[in-house]
Formats: C-alpha cells, structure tokens, sequence
C-alpha cells in the first residue's frame, strides 16, 4: 500500500493542515508549533479506508505516527501509534490530542474523509463509491494499543480488495481504442465495436457504452455522423458493418431513453437531433427497404418514443414507392399473400416471427392504416395470416391495440384455436376496454364451438432472477431445453412500466449456454429463484401495466407457451401486505429471527450490502432533480468546504430520499421475496425483511438506517463521478 502525503497528491490545493501551536510546554508534549500531515494509499483499486498521520514539529521531524481506519469495527482501526515508526517520548500525548480533536471537533473528522474520497477519486478515475463512513460525532473514538500487525495486515487487505470489480478482458480491450487523450470520432467506436461483435455474442461492453454516452452527450453532430454512416455502409452492401453501426444506434437510444427519464437537461432535444437525421437520411435519401426496416426495428427494440418526423419522413418514403411503380412492378390479385410469402421465407409458420417481421415494415405507418391491414388479415383462410393479426393485439401502439381488439370482437367466429388460446391467456393483461372486447371474442369463438388449443406441455426450466435494480427494473432468464439445445425466455420487469420488453435467446449448443450463464455471472447479480417469484412477480409487472395503459409485446405471449404458463393475471402489489404475511411466518417458524439482536444484525450488515454485493451495486438515485438538490446544497452560504459533502447527503435524506420512499419499501420488498424464492441467495432474506420493515414505518427517519445512509452515500458518489465524467480535467 504506498502512501502519500496528501499535499503531494494535490499540490495546488491550499488547504492548510491542522496544527498544534503550544506558548507553553503541555503534558510532555513541549512548546512549539505541530503539524499534522495526512498520508493516503494511492494502490489503484485498493480500499483500505485508512489514514497515517506523521505529526511533525518546526524541524520536519516526526515526533508521532498514527494509524487509523475510518471504520471502527474494521480491522486495525485505531487511533495507534504505528509500531513501524520512530517514536518520540511524547508520541503518547500527541496521540491522545489527535484523538480528543477528531472527538471534539468532528468537522476535523470530516475533512480526512473528504479527503479520503478525493484521493481514491483522482487514483481510479472516477467518483469514490465506496460504503458511507460513520458520521463524524456520531461515535467515541478512542486510542488502542498497535495492533498485531501480522494478523492485522491480512484483514486490511482482504477488506482492500474485497469490492473490486473487474470488467471482461474483451470489454477493456475495446474500450482501450477509445483514447481518452485524443478527440475520438464514431469510427473509432465502430474499431471497438467490431472488435466485441468478433469477440463473442455475450460480451459485456459497459465500458464503451459508457465511453459513446460521454461521445453522444458532447457532440452535437452525433446523429448526422450515425444516420451518414449507416447510409454509407449500406451503399457499400457491406452488411456486417451496418450491423456493427445499428448496434451503436441501439445503444445510443438506450443512453438517450435513460437521459430522457431522468429529465436530463438537453436529453430531448438530442433524442429529435438524432430521429431528424434518421428521417431525412436514411429514410428520404437513401431510402432503401432493408435499412429502413432494420432502423425500425431499432426503434421499436429501444423502447423510445417514434417522433412524427420518422412517421412522415416513412410514409413519403412508401407514397414515392408507389407513384415511381409501373403496373408491371404492382403484386397480383392477392398482395398480402404476396407479403406473406416473403414473411414466411424468414419466420416459417411462427406467427411471433412473422409479426416481427411485418412491425419492422409496417410500425411506422399510420394506425389506421395498420388497423385496416390487420381487418383483412384476421379474415384471411391462411391461419398464419390470421394468427399474426391476431397478435397484433399486443402491438407497441395502443391506438392499434384497441383497434384490434374491436376487430377481434366482431370477427372472432373464425379465428384459429391457437388464437383462442392466446386470448384466453393474455385477457388479464389489458385495460379494461381492450379486456372488454376480448372477453366479447372469447364468448363468440365458444359460441361457434372453436376448441381451444391446449398448451404444449410444460418444460423443465431453469430460472435465474435479478434483483431489483436502481432503476426498478428487474430481469428474468428462463432456460428451457430445445431439441439438442436450450432457449432462455428473457423478461424485464420496470417500475412505471410495467413489463417492459420480453424475447426468446436460442441456445443452440451447450457452448452457447456455458457463454450465457456466464455473461450473467459477470454481471454478478442473478441467483437462481423459484417458478413461484416468476408468476408473483409477472402479475405485479401486468398490473402495473394495466393501470397506465400499456401492454407487454407479442414475445411476452410466446414465453407464456413455452413455460406452459396461463395462469399470469394482472394483481397489484402491496408492500405492507406482503411484510405482514412474511412476519407471520417468522412469528410460527422462527420467532428468534424477530428478536432485537436478529434485527440489529441485519442493519449492521446493510452497511457494507452497496460494496460487498452485486444486487445493490445500483441502488442509488440519479436524475435531474438530484442534480438540482446537490448543487444547491453545494452553493449554500456559509458551509464550510470540508462540510459540503455531509450537507449535500443530508439534502438527499430530506428532499429526495424521503420523497421516494414507497419505492424504496417496494423495491427492498421485493427483493425480501427475490432473495427468500432461492436456495442459495447472497444474504439471509429475513435481514432484508428488517429492513424492509424498518422503512415501512414512516415515523423512523431514514438517515437512521445504514442501508439507506450508504443509498444516500452512493447517490452523491455518483453525481460526482457523472459531473466530472462530463466536465473532465485532464
């Protein structure tokens, strides 16, 4: 652990150091001036949480040396006089003066930690994230004896390194050719992207999505340059690279659709910067038919909202098509046929595949457009035709969805018994008008004596869950065998949206299912859960969907079937319902694990929880109005420099902390239940059930919480990190 003082790791600063001026000798400490000069380890990934201070007098000689830890429950925590250094006869008072001015004046205490932050900040490149130190005054500390430094050492670096998360060799290797030295353009991120598209189809590459956000959020010209190059790429028919380019477009529109949520100042008018280069680029100008429906795709896949720009710039695409054609060029007697032809080239008889096919062409026109397509699809003799209409129940447009479902309810005596099936399963997914008419076209279908087709046989599955992240989302992987293979049935589950996307993952060797699971395990947080968490936790998302008026894609329906699934209704979730029930079951079972001690461990625990796991790696809050709240606690009159820090975490308790809590007693909730539906999960769920207990009742202010203190520790770490990622020094 090299150390250095903290004057020589930030040379400009001008903040003395803290300083014992004696007229008189006092105890056997003489008269005269002391300094005391704080040395940081500067071990890149090293969190140790320790100081040295090396007490000089007037002559530069050190007359003490102490060692501290910041945490007094870790090891070699001190206040010592460290054994490794000369000390002075006098060493023992100047310590015990040390020890009553970090007492006395905890302000003091503060400042080292400020400082703590700040070196681990400039060594790592980015904001300290570490756990939240013990509020300054809010413990006695006291001197000890040296420890023994053997046994001790050992501790320190097990605690170091304990939290170090290292991406994927392949993830740091791309993320190398972005230069942080030089001006990077999009053609170095198309270098790097290609590079993890030939590594392996799983590779984590949060690095560079990172690297991109900082490139899209300074360049002003981002679109343009995106929209030119795909239109490049596809003039040169070189295919791989436009798939490497919409790769970048996905990932922009994911940087782009968070901005947006978080109500990031400049976020919207980037969003129609980019939508306004693709309209005029790619689909007036260059307007080929393959790229269009793949940047339709992109869009639908990224989960953002289509500007009216792209509608038109689409449909002036399709009217030139058709004024340019000659009678010869127009299809036959039948052209959904003739559509349906070439969908079923690429979907087969999936009706799934086929309406993923037909959205790419037809999700950007206009609904009434689209709703009329599907009245002349529904009545079609060809059960795919009909089938994918159906579908079309679940369409990304919710004018389009109740269009649908109007025609379903007026044409449902001729739809197939695998139509009937799927609205039987999907009915309790809809608002009440759409549920209303499909329970109309169910009642129809019976009476014309269609038979329901029976659900395929359930599989063997396997299911890993996420946690509930930061941004309330959570993820599920189902694997499932497939023939000689397997498939993974993905579902992600958002707050305020519901379930927010679903799709199947073929996996078609053994290979590619050691590749996925160990994407997953990289990613650190999934454990494998119960059949149970899965449909508990599918009704709430459904609710939540219901009550705002959305509805998950087709790919949701699919995933139904395959895991024989048709008992997935939209419930709602009540946390405190939820906790009474789980409190009785410790009251029968374990009322031991109710007791004050159990309770107390819990919280204890939760301090580290933000560090020591992944499943709260994310839990903290971030968008404009942390900003907001930061900053002004920042620009408040008459707070101290080395004071800021405390008072910005004390803004976040009050302003937005508090705010939130529903989502806060929501998400520990849920992850009570997450970690209670596995064999094998990271910490006991009844130490989350305490703290999901504890932020239940409003009148426990959350700033006494550890688990919530290291929240609010976190959320100012990452408004740090975020600002100087934007305004770099280099």
């Amino acid at each position: 652990m090299p150390q250095q003082p903290y004057a020589a790791i930030f040379p400009e600063s001008n903040e003395p150091i803290l300083i014992l001026s004696l007229n008189r000798k006092q105890g056997r400490i003489p008269k005269g001036d002391y300094g005391f000069l704080e040395l940081y380890c500067t071990d890149k990934g090293c969190d140790c949480r320790r100081v040295t201070i090396f007490v000089l007098n007037k002559k530069m000689e050190a007359k003490a040396v102490i060692g501290m830890g910041f945490d007094p429950d870790g090891p070699m925590p001190g206040p010592y006089l460290d054994d490794f250094h000369k000390q002075s006869p006098f060493a023992d008072d100047l310590l015990q003066y040390f020890v009553d001015m970090i007492n006395g004046e905890p302000d003091n205490l503060e400042m080292l930690h400020r400082h703590y932050r700040e070196v681990r900040k400039k060594v790592e490149g980015k904001a300290y994230r570490g756990k939240p130190f013990p509020k300054p005054g809010s413990l006695v500390r006291t001197a000890t004896k040296p420890p023994d430094f053997a046994e001790s050492l050992l501790d320190v670096v097990k605690t170091a390194s304990a939290s170090v998360k290292r991406p994927s060799p392949a993830s740091r290797k791309a993320a190398a050719r972005i230069d942080r030295g030089t001006e990077p353009d999009l053609t170095t991120f198309v270098e790097a992207y290609h590079a993890i598209r030939e590594n392996d189809r799983y590779t984590d590459h949060s690095e560079l999505q990172h690297e991109l956000r900082r490139y899209l959020l300074d360049n002003d010209r981002f679109g343009e340059e995106l929209a030119s190059l795909l239109v490049t790429c596809c003039t040169a028919s070189n295919d791989e690279m436009v798939e490497v380019v919409l790769r970048i477009l996905f990932d922009a529109l994911e940087i782009l659709r968070v901005e947006l949520e978080r109500k990031r100042k400049g976020a919207e008018p980037r969003m129609e910067q980019l939508q306004n280069a693709l309209a005029k680029q790619v689909f007036l100008e260059c307007g080929d038919a393959e790229l269009c429906a793949a940047v339709s795709h992109i869009l639908l896949q990224g989960r953002v909202e289509v500007l009216p720009v792209v509608h038109e710039a689409n449909s002036h695409r399709l009217m030139a098509i058709a004024e340019g054609a000659d009678e010869a060029d127009l299809p036959g007697e039948n052209p959904l046929e003739n559509l349906f032809d070439s969908i079923r080239e690429m979907a087969g008889n999936c009706p799934f595949e086929a309406l993923e096919s037909l959205l790419q062409v037809l999700a950007l026109n206009p609904p009434q457009m689209q709703i009329s397509l599907c009245g002349e699809m529904l009545v079609s003799d060809n059960a795919l035709i009909s089938d994918t209409a159906a579908l079309m129940l679940l369409h990304p447009s919710s004018e389009v969805r109740k269009g649908v479902s109007a025609l379903l309810s007026a044409n449902a005596g001729s739809i197939t018994p695998e139509t009937l099936r799927r609205l039987i399963i999907s009915r309790n997914w809809f608002p009440e008008e759409i549920r209303a008419n499909i329970d109309t076209a169910i009642s129809t279908a019976r009476r014309s004596r269609i038979a329901c087709a029976p659900l395929p046989k359930p599989l063997a599955m396997t299911i890993y869950a996420s946690p509930i992240d930061g941004a309330a989302a959570q993820s599920f992987q189902v694997i499932v065998p497939d023939g000689k293979g397997f498939k993974s049935c993905s579902i992600l589950l958002k707050r305020g949206e519901g379930v927010a996307d679903a799709f199947v993952v073929p996996l078609a060797k053994k290979r590619e299912l050691n590749e996925f699971l160990a994407m997953m395990n990289q990613e650190g947080a999934f454990i494998e859960s119960s059949s149970s968490y899965l449909d508990l936790r599918l009704c709430h998302a459904l609710s939540d969907g219901a009550v705002l008026g959305k509805a998950p894609n087709h790919w949701l329906l699919q995933v139904a079937e395959i895991l024989g699934k048709d008992q997935w209704k939209a419930l709602p979730f009540d946390p405190l319902r939820e906790l009474d029930a789980l409190r009785e079951e410790l009251e029968t079972g374990s009322p031991e694990l109710l007791a004050d001690r159990s309770r107390n461990k819990s919280l204890r625990d939760s301090a580290g929880w933000c560090i020591e796991h992944a499943f709260a790696h994310s839990w903290f809050e971030d968008d404009a109005e942390v900003d907001s709240v930061i900053k002004s606690a920042f620009r408040k009159k008459g707070v101290a420099r080395f004071s800021r820090d405390q008072t910005a975490i004390d803004a976040i308790f009050t302003k937005i902390l508090e705010k939130r809590r529903p989502a806060w007693l929501e998400r520990l909730t849920l992850c009570t239940l997450w970690l209670k539906s596995s064999r094998k999960p990271p910490v006991p769920w009844q130490q989350m059930f305490h703290l999901a207990s504890m932020l239940a009742d409003n009148k426990l202010k959350l700033a006494r919480i550890p688990l919530m203190e290291m929240v609010a520790n976190h959320t100012l770490g990452a408004h740090l990190e975020r600002m100087e990622d934007e305004h770099p020094v280099f």
